[in-house]
C-alpha cells in the first residue's frame, strides 16, 4: 500500500482567523509592543481577510505617534488552537514585515500548554525571523537541557549548536545561505514571496524555504499528488538527529505569527548589528515617533496546509466541487495505523483558494543582476541622507546602476540616476507597485517612480500592493522626463545580500508572561487508543483539486482502499486554481425578480387550466 503526506488540517481566509486566538498579555520578550484582541484588531483594521483572494492580513498600526512612556505600538500575536506533534507544514506567504529598524517579526511554534507556562518542555522552534534591517532568514530552536543540533545535511548556515536553555537563550540556530537572496524581509516580497515547509517526525524537524517562482510542483499540487519532501534536496535548518531525539524535545506545539517591536532582540542589536541608531538613539524612540515606517510591517497569508504520513488513499482528502460537502465513514482496521495519522475526532476541513496571490508585473525583472537582489520600491524622505548620486545615463539600467555601485551594498535607480548607499537608513520600502517608471535600457525592468499629490494616499498604512494603480509605460515615461527627484521620488533598489554577515541569535520567546506561581509538568502525548467508527468532513468552498470521487466508503482508519498516484495534474486533467467569486448584487438581484416571475406565471395560467 502506498504511503505519503496527506492533508490533516488547512489555515486559509477567515477560517484561519477562526482557529488562532489573540495573544493580549503583557509582551515575554519586553517587546515595545501592544497585542490587540481579536475585536480591536479588526476594529482598527490591523487584521483582514482579501475579498478577492481570501489571503490574510496581519499588521500594526503605523498611523499613530506614540510617547515612550506608553506601552507599545499596536500589533497582533496569533496562536493556533491546535496543537501538534509531528506533521508536515506549509506556509504559503505572500508578504511579510519588510526589513525595517525596530521590528520582529516571527513564524514559529511552541509548547503552549498551561499557557506555556513549562517552557521550555516541549520546545520552540522559529521558521521564519529577523530584526531590524536583516535580510537573512534565522532558524532556531530552544529546549530542555541535552539537545544539539546536528552537524551535517543541511545547506544553511549554522552558529549555535547547544539547543538547551541559557544565559543568553539564544539556543541554536542557522542562517538561510548565502546562495538564497530571498529568503527574508525586503527580497522576499519583492520575489513575490513563496513557501516554508517544516517536516516534523521522529527523527528529526527540517526546514526548506522556496521562492515563488522555484515552488515544487508536489506542493503546489500538494491537495492532489501529495508532498514529496524527500525530492526537495538538502533542508536549510535541521534539529533533531542522533543528538537530539526530537520526541524527547518537541511536542505539542501550536503555531505563532506576530510582529514584535524592540524587545529583548531588536533592541538589543541596535546599532550593533545593523546602523539603526544613526535614526534615533533607542529603538523605542524611533518606534514610537516613526508610524510611516512601519506601513509595510505586515503579513499577508496565503494558507497555512498540514500533512500527515501514512498509508494513502482516495478518499484521504475528498475531492470536491465547490460548495460540495462529502462524508467519509472508516471503521477500524486490524493493523494499526501509524499513531501520528489515526483519526480521534471529528474534524472540518474548509478548503479555501489555494492560487496564490499573484505577484505584479510592476518590477518584472526579479533575477539577480551582478550579484544582486532586487529589494523592490524604497521611498526616503530625502534621497541625499542616504544614497549618494552616481552614475546619470541615458539609457540607464540594473546592470549599469549595480556595475557603477562597485563596493556598496545597496544601489537604487531613480529614472535616468543611480544612488549608492551602504545603508538604507531612513529609506523605507512601500508598496511594490509603486515604482513605476520603466527603464529606457530595458523597458521590462522599473527605474524607481514617483510619488505625486495625488497618489499620496497609496502610500498609506496597510496599502494593499496588489491593488496598486499602475499608469501605461508611456505616460510614465513622459512624466518622468520632467521630474529632477528629490523627497517624493522612490528608488528601485538591489541590494548584495550575498555579502551580508549571518544575522545575531534570537533570544527564545516562549513561555509565560507572568510566570508567579509554581505548576505542573507537560503531558507529552500518548499514543491514541484504538479508536471506533471515525468520521471525517472535508468541505470544499473552491475546486482545488481533480474530482476522483465523491462517495461514501466504509475503510479502515487511515487507510482505505489502495491509491494509485495519480498523472501530474495538467490543463487537461485538472480543473485550473481559480477563484470561485460570488454572485454580484445585480447578479442577484436579476434571479430574484426572474424566480417571482416564473412563480406569478405559473400561478396565473395554473388557475386559468384549473378554471
Amino acid at each position: 500500500m502506498a504511503t505519503g503526506y496527506s492533508l490533516s488540517t488547512h489555515y486559509g481566509g477567515q477560517g484561519l482567523l477562526d482557529s488562532f486566538s489573540f495573544f493580549t498579555g503583557h509582551d515575554p520578550n519586553n517587546g515595545f509592543v501592544n497585542y490587540q484582541s481579536k475585536e480591536n484588531a479588526i476594529a482598527s483594521n490591523l487584521v483582514s481577510v482579501d475579498d478577492e483572494y481570501g489571503s490574510v492580513r496581519l499588521g500594526v498600526d503605523s498611523n499613530t505617534t506614540y510617547s515612550t512612556s506608553d506601552k507599545g505600538r499596536p500589533s497582533v500575536r496569533l496562536t493556533s488552537e491546535d496543537s501538534f506533534t509531528h506533521g508536515l507544514f506549509i506556509a504559503d506567504i505572500y508578504h511579510m514585515p519588510a526589513s525595517t529598524c525596530g521590528t520582529w517579526p516571527s513564524f514559529w511554534a511552541f509548547n503552549n500548554q498551561e499557557n506555556g507556562t513549562n517552557w521550555p518542555e516541549g520546545g520552540e522552534i522559529e521558521i521564519i525571523e529577523g530584526a531590524n534591517t536583516v535580510q537573512r532568514n534565522l532558524y532556531s530552536a530552544h529546549t530542555t537541557a541535552g539537545c544539539r543540533a546536528p552537524d551535517s545535511g543541511f545547506s544553511g548556515e549554522q552558529r549555535a549548536l547547544d539547543c538547551s536553555k541559557s544565559p543568553e537563550n539564544i539556543g541554536c540556530n542557522y542562517a538561510s545561505p548565502t546562495s538564497d537572496t530571498t529568503a527574508y524581509g525586503d527580497a522576499f516580497n519583492a520575489e513575490g514571496g513563496g513557501v516554508y515547509a517544516l517536516e516534523w517526525d521522529s527523527e528529526a524537524l527540517k526546514i526548506w524555504h522556496f521562492p515563488r517562482s522555484t515552488i515544487p510542483d508536489n506542493i503546489v499540487y500538494g491537495h492532489s499528488e501529495g508532498p514529496d519532501p524527500s525530492a526537495w534536496g538538502p533542508p536549510q535548518a535541521v534539529f533533531g538527529g542522533s543528538s537530539c531525539d526530537p520526541d524527547t524535545y518537541f511536542f505539542n506545539m501550536s503555531l505563532v505569527f506576530n510582529i514584535n517591536f524592540c524587545g529583548d532582540y531588536a533592541d538589543n542589536v541596535w546599532g550593533k548589528a545593523d546602523q539603526c541608531n544613526r535614526l534615533a538613539p533607542t529603538c523605542e524612540q524611533f518606534v514610537a515617533g516613526n508610524p510611516s515606517s512601519f506601513s509595510e510591517a505586515y503579513w499577508d497569508i496565503n494558507f497555512i496546509d498540514v500533512y500527515q504520513f501514512g498509508p494513502l488513499t482516495n478518499t484521504t482528502i475528498p475531492p470536491l466541487s465547490p460548495n460540495t460537502t462529502s462524508t467519509t465513514t472508516a471503521t477500524p482496521s486490524s493493523t494499526a495505523a501509524p499513531a501520528v495519522v489515526t483519526p480521534t475526532h471529528t474534524r472540518t476541513i474548509t478548503l479555501t483558494m489555494a492560487e496564490p496571490t499573484p505577484t505584479e508585473d510592476s518590477l518584472a525583472k526579479r533575477t539577480p543582476v551582478g550579484g544582486y537582489t532586487l529589494l523592490g520600491c524604497f521611498k526616503a524622505s530625502s534621497a541625499s541622507q542616504t544614497f549618494s548620486k552616481g552614475l546619470t545615463l541615458p539609457s540607464m539600467g540594473s546592470e549599469a546602476c549595480v556595475a557603477s555601485c562597485g563596493e556598496s551594498k545597496y544601489a537604487g535607480i531613480y529614472n535616468d540616476i543611480c544612488y549608492c548607499a551602504d545603508t538604507l537608513g531612513d529609506a523605507v520600502a512601500v508598496g511594490i507597485g509603486l515604482c513605476d517608471i520603466p527603464c529606457t535600457e530595458d523597458d521590462s525592468e522599473i527605474c524607481g517612480g514617483h510619488i505625486d499629490d495625488d497618489e499620496e494616499e497609496l502610500v498609506s498604512p496597510m496599502m494593499n500592493p496588489i491593488n496598486a494603480t499602475v499608469a501605461t509605460n508611456g505616460t510614465l515615461a513622459a512624466r518622468a522626463a520632467n521630474r529632477k527627484g528629490g523627497a517624493d521620488m522612490l528608488l528601485t533598489v538591489y541590494g548584495n545580500i550575498g555579502a551580508e554577515p549571518m544575522p545575531p541569535g534570537a533570544p527564545a520567546q516562549g513561555g509565560c508572561p507572568v510566570d508567579t506561581k509554581t505548576h505542573g509538568a507537560s503531558t507529552k502525548p500518548a499514543a491514541p487508543a484504538a479508536t471506533g467508527d471515525v468520521t471525517i468532513t472535508s468541505i470544499a468552498v473552491q475546486t482545488v483539486v481533480p474530482v476522483i470521487s465523491n462517495t461514501t466508503t466504509s475503510a479502515n482508519v487511515g487507510t482505505a482502499a489502495p491509491y494509485a498516484v495519480p498523472p501530474k495534474p495538467s490543463p487537461s486533467n485538472v480543473t485550473p486554481y481559480t477563484a470561485a467569486a460570488p454572485p454580484s448584487d445585480k447578479a442577484v438581484s436579476a434571479l430574484w425578480t426572474l424566480g417571482w416571475g416564473l412563480a406569478l406565471w405559473f400561478g396565473v395560467f395554473g388557475v386559468m387550466s384549473v378554471v
